[in-house]
């Protein structure tokens, strides 16, 4: 059975499994839906067309569903798909799709944990596993891979990709495209400062493989009088060590499909 506290406001059309819990002074909203095991702890809203899975927790003061910022739509049929054991701590804020451009939906996988007061805006598409820490920020339309950090107070500008298993420093402000398992620092504008060794590391990568993608990196982004990105990716591509490597390649499919915001670089010296 449903536990919803005196003080909160369930609209009744509402599609709950019989084990959600819903603590005080919450709101949920007619075109809800949560799944088996999610928990709402307090003071805190899911509106709109939001569905979500199980295992979900929402923390106090959390908007979830809510109506994206975006001047040019006033839409309110955008969806929020959520998936499965997704944490969203105190003051975070998730919008509904709000464009045509990315089918009108803001979809969440599974895993993933959104420390207090970060944001993540319309029509943007996150993986499994990422952390978003306190404030962080995603604007519309951006795309994140898996297993993904962002720092603390990072923004991310709009129709921007971050690859999987990379890391965003605190306070960085992205304006270009992060590849696969590298690492961004340095403020607004940030650059690329190598790979994301420790959380290669941490997620089990052979020390060979790694070797192979600090190679292959340095091969990409150290710039060569006479030779262009797209030639030195082409070499790469062609070399029977590096070409070859899954994780080389990850690299070399992100690359070869930029967003137009194009492929962040490293820092000139």
């Amino acid at each position: 059975m449903v536990k919803i506290h005196p003080t909160s406001i369930v609209d009744p059309k509402a599609e709950l499994a019989e084990d959600v819990e819903i603590g005080p002074f919450c709101t949920i909203g007619p075109f809800v839906k949560m799944g088996a095991g999610c928990k709402v702890i307090s003071h805190a809203v899911i509106d709109g067309h939001t569905t979500m899975g199980s295992g979900c927790t929402v923390y106090q003061f959390a908007t979830i569903g809510g109506m994206h910022q975006h001047k040019r739509c006033d839409a309110t049929d955008g969806l929020l798909i959520i998936g499965d054991r997704n944490t969203f701590r105190e003051g975070v804020t998730v919008h509904i799709g709000g464009s045509d451009v990315d089918d009108n939906i803001t979809r969440i996988g599974n895993d993933n944990f959104f420390l207090a007061y970060s944001h993540i805006a319309h029509d943007c598409k996150l993986g499994n596993n990422i952390v978003m820490s306190n404030n962080a920020s995603l604007a519309g339309h951006v795309k994140v891979e898996d297993n993904v950090t962002v720092g603390g107070m990072a923004g991310v500008l709009q129709f921007t990709r971050i690859g999987k298993g990379a890391m965003i420093g605190a306070m960085c402000g992205i304006t270009r495209d992060v590849i696969p398992y590298g690492i961004a620092l340095g403020g607004i504008p940030s650059h690329l400062a190598g790979l994301n060794l420790i959380g290669l590391q941490r997620r089990g990568m052979s020390k060979e493989d790694i070797f192979v993608l600090q190679k292959a990196y340095k091969a990409l982004f150290t710039k060569k009088e006479g030779t262009t990105f797209v030639e030195r990716i082409q070499q790469v591509e062609e070399d029977p060590t590096l070409g070859k490597n899954i994780y080389v390649q990850d690299i070399l499919n992100f690359v070869k499909n930029p967003s137009k915001n194009n492929i962040l670089q490293a820092e000139e010296r």
